[in-house]
């Protein structure tokens, strides 16, 4: 773990000072954001972007406060495999986003509709595949009071949390291949209902765990 620390560090730092490097050479006003469709429907001023440029830096940090800052802190031993696997594909996401803005802004033809989503879908699919490692605690995963209160209704949900996270990750990454309007609201409505059915599921498990207490 810590030559992976070590490793993404290094990549924040060589991301920030590349970023200050391009920074002269971009526009004033450079794109933020952009919609659904890949249209870029927010400006700001280009020094705005060092933020952005320090976020993965500023997450690493974050992530590596938060097991000492959870009051369940000693279940990021049982799961540390799949936490450092959400860091490492969180912190490279950062920085991917950071780089295809500059580029966008550099006049670059970035077909951000396309790689967006289908990065994503990549980050979905991959906690799909960790989530079932997941021990109770107050920041990762599906949390709320009938998960929290069960290890049992815990373990149920997040079993099933990794394959409906696996799934909404595989249609937002479609949506990177098939970019149309449709398909876009397709993507969005499949996370919103799979978000809400595992809402769903973990309280029908509470209410199972309950009558078997």
């Amino acid at each position: 773990m810590k030559k992976q620390t070590i490793f993404l560090l290094a990549l924040c730092i060589l991301s920030f000072l590349g970023h200050l490097a391009v920074l002269p050479g971009m526009p004033d006003e450079i794109p933020i954001h952009w919609n659904v469709y890949g249209e870029a429907d927010n400006w700001a001023g280009k020094y705005t972007s060092i933020f952005l440029a320090l976020l993965p830096l500023l997450m690493l940090g974050l992530f590596h406060l938060v097991p000492r800052l959870d009051p369940r802190g000693k279940s990021y031993e049982k799961h540390q495999k799949a936490y450092q696997i959400f860091i490492t594909a969180t912190t490279l996401f950062l920085i991917v986003i950071l780089w295809i803005t500059n580029a966008a802004g550099l006049g670059y033809p970035i077909p951000i509709g396309r790689l967006v989503p289908v990065g994503v879908g990549m980050i979905l699919m991959t906690a799909g595949n960790y989530m079932p490692q997941l021990r109770t605690n107050y920041t990762m995963g599906i949390k709320n009071p009938w998960t929290l209160e069960s290890e049992w209704v815990w373990k149920k949900t997040h079993a099933m949390a990794g394959i409906v996270f696996c799934i909404m990750g595989f249609v937002m990454a479609l949506n990177g291949f098939i970019s149309t309007p449709w398909m876009a609201k397709l993507s969005v409505g499949v996370i919103l209902l799979g978000v809400l059915g595992l809402e769903v599921y973990s309280y029908l498990m509470y209410q199972k765990w309950k009558k078997n207490l």
